[in-house]
C-alpha cells in the first residue's frame, strides 16, 4: 500500500526495544537514502530501557553520525556537547531537537537553556520544537501519569515554544492525538481565535501553537483512559479503539510546509494502512500574526496575488497589454485554490546556474527537492514525514524476516514508583505475528517499507 512521498523523516524516539543500536541505522534507513534523517532518543535507547551505558551512548552516537552525514545534505545542524541536544535549518523550517527526562541526557534547565539559545532570535518561517516525552495534559491516559515529563516544575517548554511561534511535536504514548490550538499549555487554555472549518484549518502566531502526539507509527497501538482521555482541549484523537477496531491501523504523519509555494501554510494528514478511510485526519496550518483583522483566507489572497505579480515582473507584462483571448506563452495563467504548483518566474538579475531561462510550472518531483526555492521571497514545497517511531526498510531478503522473533516486551514508564506503578495493569499482551503489516513508502522512485513493530 502506498502512502505518500517525502523528503526528510522526523523521528521521535525508540528506535527498537531489544538495545541494539545499530539496527535501524544499518537496516532500516537505506544505505543511499535521498530523505534527510532527525532523530530523538527514546526512553528505550537508554539504560532505562535497559541498556547498557555503552548500548545507550551507541545510539547517541549513531543519531548524530546519520544527521551529520553528507547524506542529510542541505540539512545544517548544530549540537550540544552531549549530542542529547539539536538544532537543524533546512531552507525557512527549523527544528529543535531536546530530550528532557531521558535518563543520561542533560538536565532539564540545561536544555530549557539549549531551547532558548535557538529558539529565541530564530528567523525562519516555519520552527518546530520536538521531544519523545510529554507534560501530564498532554497524553490520552495510557500511563496515569501526574507529572510534567518535559517541564518538570519549572517553566513551561510548551509555553516557551508557543511564545515563540513553534510547532511542538512528541511521542511516547502509542496514540494519535492533536490539540486545538493553545495560548497556554501549562494550564490548558484554548486559543480564542481556533475552531476554523470546525478544526480543519489551524492558525498558530507567537502566543499560540498546536501540540501533536503521534506515536502509530509501529508497535502496538495503545488504548486511552481516564481523564486525559476526554479534555476538551483534545481536537483529534485516535487510539486502538472499541473491540480494539485500530488494532492494525498504523500510520504515519505527513506534513507539506510552504504548501504550494506559500510560506504561510502547511497541509498535514495523518495517514493510515489497513484502513479503507486511508486519511484520518488533514488540517491546514497557517501562520497568522494577526487573526483578529486577517483572516486566513487573505493569506491565500496575497500569496495568490504575489503569484501573478512575480510572472508579470519576469514576463515583462504590462497591466491591461493582454486580454483573456491572448494565448501565446505570456499568457498570465489562471490561479486557483486548486493551484498544485508555484510558478517559477525568473530574472535576469538572478546568476545561480540552476535557475530556468524561462518561465514554466515544475513537475510535481520538483516540489519534493527541499533545497529547491523560489528566488522570489517564496519557498518551494518541502516535504516531510513526522511518525513516533515509523521504521523504514528496503525490501530486501535480508531484511525482511529480521524482526521475526521480537522477544519480551518490556514497557517501563517513568517515576512509575511514585504513583503505584503496577506492571500487570499496564504492559500490553504478547504481539501478534498477524497484526503487523509494511509501510511502503515511495520516494524518488525508491520503495520503502516499515516494518509495523515498534514505536
Amino acid at each position: 500500500m502506498y502512502l505518500s512521498e517525502f523528503d526528510g523523516l522526523l523521528h521521535l524516539g525508540d528506535y527498537d526495544y531489544r538495545c541494539l543500536p545499530d539496527d535501524y541505522f544499518t537496516k532500516i534507513l537505506d544505505a543511499n537514502r535521498t530523505y534527510q534523517f532527525m532523530g530523538v532518543v527514546g526512553n528505550h535507547d537508554t539504560t532505562e530501557g535497559e541498556c547498557t551505558e555503552e548500548v545507550a551512548q551507541r545510539y547517541v552516537d549513531n543519531i548524530y553520525n546519520e544527521m551529520m552525514s553528507k547524506k542529510n545534505k542541505g540539512l545544517k545542524c548544530v549540537f550540544s556537547p552531549s549530542k542529547f541536544m539539536w538544532s537543524c535549518v533546512q531552507d525557512n523550517i527549523r527544528i529543535i531537537g531536546l530530550t528532557p527526562d531521558i535518563r543520561g541526557a542533560d538536565k532539564r534547565d540545561e536544555q530549557l537553556a539549549f531551547l532558548k539559545k535557538h529558539l529565541k532570535d530564530a528567523t525562519e518561517d516555519w520552527k518546530i520544537c520536538s521531544w519523545h516525552y510529554y507534560d501530564k495534559y498532554y497524553h490520552t491516559g495510557r500511563y496515569q501519569s501526574p507529572y510534567n515529563l518535559v517541564s518538570g516544575e519549572g517553566e513551561s517548554f510548551y509555553d516557551y515554544c508557543k511564545m515563540n511561534g513553534a510547532i511542538i511535536l512528541s511521542a511516547h504514548d502509542h496514540v494519535y492525538a492533536r490539540t486545538h490550538v493553545m495560548s497556554q499549555f501549562s494550564e490548558p487554555v484554548i486559543d480564542k481565535y481556533d475552531g476554523a472549518q470546525d478544526g480543519r484549518v489551524t492558525q498558530i502566531r507567537h502566543g499560540a501553537t498546536l501540540n501533536i502526539l503521534n506515536g502509530v507509527g509501529g508497535f502496538y497501538i495503545y488504548i486511552e483512559q481516564g481523564e486525559q482521555m476526554n479534555y476538551a482541549h483534545w481536537q483529534k484523537k485516535y487510539a486502538r479503539g472499541k473491540n480494539e477496531v485500530n488494532k492494525d491501523k498504523f500510520g504515519g504523519l505527513f506534513c507539506t510546509f510552504n504548501y504550494k509555494g506559500n510560506n504561510k501554510k502547511a497541509y498535514c494528514e495523518l495517514l493510515r494502512l489497513n484502513s479503507p478511510d486511508k486519511v484520518f485526519d488533514s488540517f491546514y496550518i497557517y501562520r497568522n500574526e494577526d487573526p483578529e483583522s486577517v483572516h486566513y483566507s487573505e493569506i491565500d489572497t496575497a500569496f495568490k496575488e504575489e503569484k501573478i505579480k512575480a510572472y508579470k515582473i519576469a514576463n515583462n507584462i504590462v497591466d491591461g497589454e493582454l486580454n483573456n483571448n491572448t494565448t501565446n506563452a505570456n499568457t498570465i495563467p489562471t490561479i486557483t485554490e486548486d493551484d498544485t504548483t508555484p510558478l517559477q518566474p525568473v530574472s535576469s538579475n538572478f546568476t545561480n546556474s540552476n535557475i530556468q531561462t524561462e518561465i514554466k510550472e515544475p513537475d510535481n518531483k520538483s516540489l519534493l527537492t527541499s533545497s529547491a526555492f523560489l528566488l522570489t521571497g517564496s519557498i518551494v514545497a518541502s516535504l516531510s514525514v513526522i511518525g513516533g517511531a515509523i521504521l523504514l526498510y528496503k525490501r530486501k531478503a535480508r531484511v525482511n524476516d529480521y524482526y521475526e522473533d521480537i522477544g519480551p516486551l518490556t514497557v517501563t514508564v517513568p517515576n512509575k514508583s511514585a504513583y503505584g506503578y503496577n506492571p500487570d495493569n499496564y504492559l500490553p499482551p504478547p504481539p501478534d505475528p498477524d497484526q503487523f503489516g509494511t509501510l511502503p513508502v515511495n520516494y524518488n522512485n525508491q520503495y520503502f517499507d516499515s516494518h509495523n513493530k515498534y514505536n
